[in-house]
């Protein structure tokens, strides 16, 4: 089997590697083995690469931590009907088995099954975004179509399934991008307005906008300054939904300021919820695809040759939705 494998730290370029000649493995006892058809990638991958996530895998590993493919083996206590079955889902990159390869392990009950016209370039791109955006917007933050969200880092990945999935439910969204093309991309998505941050004030431009008031909602997979920034354009009984720190810091909130406006830090991340709520989250999600709402979009899609360029394409910050790979031709 060929693999992309990481076995040391560093930038990906230096230490991501192709193998060729990587030993077989076999699902353990509730897994499935996974031949991949399409591996997706995001910054998390990036930063497991340099040993700064708080998932990072012991040495050596895979990345990869969603793709899409066929079940080719199952574990103990799965159901055989399971093989042959097309399937999304995270990958087991916490013990080595993530989708940079011609096969991945997948826990049996997170291996959702996509419909037949959804191309695995946008099933690879579906589970970790969107996951995450329905659970920050829609089920820890409670969006309605009366709220306005700020989406910082709204070209990435988990930027643009924001945008998406917040218009797709009825709310005002502003994204912040960097740049006119990322401003313009943003705006295919669907976005009402975009604030360039390289030339406005993400503050000032958000009051703007919303007439002073700030917005109800502020979704933060940035933090650093742009998250500081979001933070001070949130409206009374605001939320603001933490999602990650693509800038490389968390944003320096005081509790304190919470209070004067009634702000809630609202935490947001895929886990600990039981499969059924996971696969529930699945089938409302591909319901607003099959309706047009979501598109599950990537500015590349690299072959299975260049994986390394993939993470190094994120990495130098030019991805604009999600990045993925093809590994079966």
């Amino acid at each position: 089997m060929r693999a992309w494998i990481v076995s040391e730290f560093g930038e990906p370029s230096d230490v991501l590697k192709l193998h060729d000649s990587v030993e077989a493995f076999e699902p353990g006892p509730h897994q499935v083995k996974v031949k991949v058809e399409v591996a997706g990638l995001g910054l998390p991958d990036v930063l497991m690469c340099r040993n700064n996530y708080p998932l990072v895998p012991s040495l050596p590993f895979t990345p990869s931590q969603e793709a899409v493919g066929k079940i080719v083996a199952v574990g103990a206590d799965v159901d055989a009907s399971m093989l042959g079955r097309r399937v999304l889902g995270p990958t087991l990159f916490q013990i080595g088995r993530g989708g940079l390869a011609q096969e991945c392990l997948m826990m049996a009950q997170m291996a959702l099954p996509i419909p037949d016209a959804m191309s695995g370039e946008e099933a690879a791109g579906l589970f970790i975004p969107y996951q995450t955006a329905w659970i920050g917007l829609v089920h820890r933050a409670q969006l309605t179509a009366a709220d306005s969200v700020l989406v910082l880092g709204a070209s990435g990945s988990s930027g643009s399934a924001a945008v998406q999935l917040a218009k797709a439910r009825g709310a005002y969204v502003i994204a912040v991008a960097g740049g006119p093309d990322k401003a313009d991309f943003c705006h295919g998505l669907g976005a009402d307005a975009v604030i360039d941050h390289r030339s406005q004030d993400i503050t000032g431009a958000t009051l703007e906008l919303t007439g002073g008031k700030g917005v109800s909602v502020v979704y933060d997979p940035v933090g650093g300054k742009a998250g500081r920034a979001g933070f001070k354009a949130t409206a009374f009984e605001g939320r603001y939904v933490v999602i990650g720190y693509a800038s490389g810091e968390w944003p320096r909130i005081n509790l304190p300021e919470t209070l004067p406006k009634n702000i809630s830090l609202v935490g947001a991340m895929p886990v600990g919820y039981s499969p059924q709520f996971m696969l529930d989250i699945h089938n409302q999600l591909i319901s607003h695809w099959e309706r047009g709402q979501l598109k599950i979009v990537g500015n590349r899609t690299f072959s299975f040759a260049e994986g390394g360029k993939a993470i190094e394409h994120i990495a130098a910050r030019k991805a604009e939705g999600k990045v993925v790979v093809r590994v079966r031709e």
